[in-house]
């Protein structure tokens, strides 16, 4: 092993470039590297939403639900299903095998629902089948005001939320706080008893024109009616036209017995927002969604730009508000490891410099952005992601992968104030070093290898913490055995100054007293005995804490 390590003492100029090609691939792995809020994680969950306008929660139970219920119960690998109904809507959730592969899960969900969907009431919308996902959450909530009617309202969402789509990295734009366009049929009662039709008349004139796609609804005494339409009738003078079957074989109009208006439909959501204090007023919210594995920075700055250009355009004279945007939150992440990583930079360095010297100093700090760029090399070629799980995972390895770099640098500075060569202080430190420390480092990383064997949903979602501490933690080690011997030789003197020289006494004297304690402690069997007492009631102690209540157990804080 020791040969293996010192070749990259013996080859500098190839060391030398093969750490600059590393600090390169770093740095481009680093700016590629996907990011997003949390890991992409495909629940194994499948959910069949379906509508039936105006039924009350026992129909859509007995029309709906139950039939659905029945045409799932067949899909491979399902292992549960459980449905709720409510007026004029049924959810039926399907739970599959952890094991089971979701996205063809998912399809074969969608064929029995297909399969189902002509037992169903000609009334009800058509079934959707969703999957649940980790990073199916808002990337950006975006909210405009203005002085605007709301019928400008509905149409500037549609309008602004048609241009957001077309951002790459957003998969939908979901618009709220407006009303939909929708042409409304209000049935005059004395008409009707006029020409001897019933409402079942004109609502069959209007089935016959097709029935496909939300159109509008028929009110009669303050009652609504849902009508839909396929074959393109949208508009109020084409419905009113829409012919109807009179006394005597007569050919009436819906427009000869109902007002037929453009209208919109009763608020179902309300969006306010208050700009620099002001009063509020009725806006429109925009929630954007990104794509599965993009970049969630990427995407939020060129929504942030797509809106900033639009300014000029759709949103002329309308305030915008971003009201939650999650690249600024993984952004936020990204400057706190940053920030944990120069704060451990310069502890490393000021304990160093008091221990050691300035130049050890730097030699050990160097070995801290160097293993991080490596281990990014590792994350980006794994398939791994940027995320808070594993953003945590680095804050958490910093503590670790610095001791490698340490122990190699007093080693060095030990063997030169033995040797005077900085040649022999380095193979001599690898030497006696490297067993020891790679030893060490793979016990660490056992530690976490379990966490790749946890099933379902957890081990999906902890499974960027293993991955990532076991990357730098083989970073780490490395960087210590491979370039922190060759940093040692470049920038320590093996020539000391004054305070260098008083330094090496009071280190001595530490250590002398350090070998005192230690002594006392190891030869005394009462103080023994005392210690080892004192470590078992807190072992204890510790084992109870959480089973007594007293820490509390969560999966993450809230």
């Amino acid at each position: 092993m020791t040969k293996f390590w010192s070749f990259f003492l013996k080859k500098r100029t190839f060391t030398v470039f093969l750490m600059g090609g590393l600090l390169a691939a770093g740095l481009y792995a680093v700016a590629v590297i996907p990011k997003e809020a949390t890991p992409d994680i495909s629940i194994p969950l499948g959910v069949v939403s379906t509508v039936l306008p105006g039924a009350s929660a026992s129909d859509v139970e007995r029309l709906i639900t139950d039939k659905i219920e029945s045409g799932v119960l067949g899909v491979e690998h399902v292992s549960k299903v459980t449905s709720t109904s409510g007026d004029g809507i049924s959810v039926v959730s399907v739970e599959f095998d952890a094991s089971a592969n979701i996205d063809k899960s998912i399809q074969l969900l969608k064929d029995a629902v297909d399969k189902v969907r002509p037992e169903l009431p000609t009334e009800a919308l058509t079934p959707t089948v969703s999957d649940v996902n980790f990073a199916d959450q808002p990337i950006l909530i975006v909210s405009v005001s203005g002085n605007l009617a709301p019928q400008e309202l509905t149409a500037l969402g549609e309008s602004v939320s048609d241009e957001l789509k077309r951002v790459p990295g957003v998969s939908k734009v979901s618009v709220s706080g407006v009303r939909d366009r929708q042409v409304q049929v209000v049935v005059r009662q004395a008409a009707l008893r006029q020409y001897g039709l019933s409402l079942s008349d004109v609502t069959g004139a209007l089935r016959s024109a097709g029935i496909a796609s939300p159109a509008g609804s028929i009110t009669v005494d303050g009652v609504n009616y849902g009508v839909r339409f396929e074959s393109g009738i949208l508009s109020p003078e084409a419905v009113g036209a829409v012919a109807l079957a009179g006394p005597g074989g007569s050919t009436l109009h819906i427009r000869d017995v109902a007002d037929v208006v453009d209208a919109l439909e009763d608020p179902r959501t309300y969006s306010r927002v208050s700009v620099a204090g002001s009063p509020a007023e009725p806006s429109l919210t925009l929630t954007l969604y990104k794509s599965r594995g993009g970049n969630i920075v990427e995407t939020g700055h060129a929504v942030e730009k797509k809106l900033k250009d639009l300014e000029s355009s759709l949103l002329a004279g309308t305030h915008t508000v971003i009201s939650y945007n999650g690249a600024e939150e993984v952004n936020e992440s990204l400057t706190e490891l940053t920030r944990a990583g120069i704060e451990t930079v310069i502890l490393v360095m000021l304990v160093l410099l008091f221990t050691l010297g300035w130049r050890e100093s730097l030699v050990a700090a160097a070995s801290i952005p160097l293993s991080f760029l490596v281990a990014f090399i590792g994350l980006l070629a794994s398939g791994n992601t940027l995320n808070n799980v594993s953003l945590f995972s680095l804050i958490l390895a910093i503590g670790i992968l610095v001791d490698s770099g340490i122990v190699v640098v007093e080693a060095f500075h030990t063997r030169l104030l033995e040797y005077g060569n900085k040649q022999k202080a380095a193979v001599a430190a690898i030497r006696e070093y490297a067993w020891p420390l790679i030893a060490g480092t793979f016990t660490t990383i056992v530690v976490f290898v379990p966490l790749f064997f946890l099933s379902g949903i957890v081990g999906k979602f902890l499974a960027s913490i293993p991955f990532t501490i076991i990357f730098v933690l083989l970073a780490s080690i490395f960087v210590a055995l491979g370039f922190v011997p060759l940093l040692a030789m470049f920038f320590v003197r093996d020539t000391h100054s004054v305070i260098q020289d008083r330094q090496e006494k009071y280190n001595q004297r530490a250590k002398v007293w350090y070998q005192a304690f230690l002594h006392k402690l190891l030869n005394n069997a009462q103080d023994q005995k005392k210690f080892l007492i004192t470590m078992g009631v807190l072992f204890v102690l510790a084992l109870m804490l959480p089973s007594t209540g007293l820490l509390k157990s969560i999966f993450f804080p809230g």
